[in-house]
């Protein structure tokens, strides 16, 4: 992997597939337990802990259901735009987010 500086733009080839990085399933494995301290303790704390962790990943809180998405296996665009239509998340939402996550270090192209 690249780092920051030299990270190559994203191309959005029908067939490319993304999936975690070392820094995104240790930042997934930080929002399960942040997740779990929180449980029950209403929307209120878990909004607040939703934004404390994704700020701290340099990411909005609406990226959380992608980072997600993609800890089982690598996906394609499509893929995460169908896992999400019945939230009516926009083929343009997912790009963007992917590229958040790209950006951030927590995802990458899979090989």
């Amino acid at each position: 992997m690249s780092t920051d500086a030299t990270r190559p733009r994203l191309k959005w080839a029908r067939s490319q597939r993304f999936r975690l990085t070392v820094k995104g399933e240790e930042g997934l494995r930080a929002w399960k337990a942040r997740l779990a301290e929180v449980q029950g303790q209403g929307k209120g704390a878990f909004d607040t802990a939703q934004a404390e962790w994704a700020k701290g990943l340099g990411i909005t809180p609406d990226d959380t259901p992608t980072i997600t998405e993609l800890a089982a296996t690598p996906l394609r665009v499509e893929d995460v735009e169908k896992s999400f239509a019945d939230l009516g998340m926009s083929r343009q939402a997912v790009k963007d987010s992917l590229s958040r996550l790209y950006d951030a270090g927590l995802i990458e192209p899979a090989v």
